[in-house]
């Protein structure tokens, strides 16, 4: 089994999920502009409505005028706020997609290791500098395990704020307080995983210079 190899995986996984979380973020931010303005536009319109006083011929033209542009502005950013939810709703499906391929790295490992023989240890008299920085399977799967537990329970969290039925505001409760819980990523332990990113630079020199002796 390649340890290196599995934990570079797990690394990519890891990368992958967090570039998807700073687009959603920019979505989100995206979504709270949107509805800010939708707010400004709608209290326009209504303020040109017909009111039930008398009005000239020509500001009642140029009153009508201008509800139809605000109508037409009111639609446009109706779409976009469709448009993000919607988008909002694919990073989480790809956020789904990381955690499921932790799953089956997960697995792969477990399979591993229930190959080896444990009845015969591969016992090192006289251990070089490769062999004491080299990462166990156990010690991979402990990592695995760790790293897959905690996004499952990231995605979790991210599937009850985000879900296809989405298509209004109306289940927004306030936008802010949703930008901020969705960047905390509190079920995420990020030193955990600069913990494994450091395992593997020093694996790797290691193992560069052993290869220069």
């Amino acid at each position: 089994m390649d340890t290196l190899a599995t934990l570079q995986l797990l690394d990519q996984e890891c990368a992958s999920w967090a570039r998807q979380h700073t687009h959603s973020c920019n979505l989100l931010a995206s979504l709270i502009n949107i509805t800010r303005q939708r707010e400004q536009t709608l209290s326009q319109w209504q303020q040109h409505q017909p009111t039930h006083g008398r009005k000239g011929v020509h500001g009642k033209d140029k009153a009508l005028l201008a509800s139809s542009s605000l109508q037409l502005l009111i639609h446009k950013q109706a779409l976009e706020i469709e448009s993000v939810i919607r988008q909002l709703y694919e990073t989480v499906q790809v956020f789904k997609r990381v955690v499921q391929a932790m799953v089956t790295l997960e697995k792969q490992v477990e399979a591993a290791i229930h190959r080896t023989d444990s009845s015969e240890p591969n016992s090192v008299t006289n251990p070089t500098l490769l062999d004491v920085a080299e990462i166990s399977p156990l010690e991979v799967l402990e990592w695995v395990s760790s790293v897959r537990s905690m996004y499952s329970q990231e995605l979790t969290l991210k599937l009850a704020q985000i879900h296809p039925s989405m298509t209004s505001l109306d289940r927004f409760e306030s936008l802010v307080d949703l930008q901020k819980t969705w960047g905390l990523q509190k079920r995420i332990d990020f030193s955990l995983e600069q913990e494994i990113v450091e395992r593997i630079k020093t694996y790797q020199r290691v193992r560069e210079l052993s290869s220069r002796v």
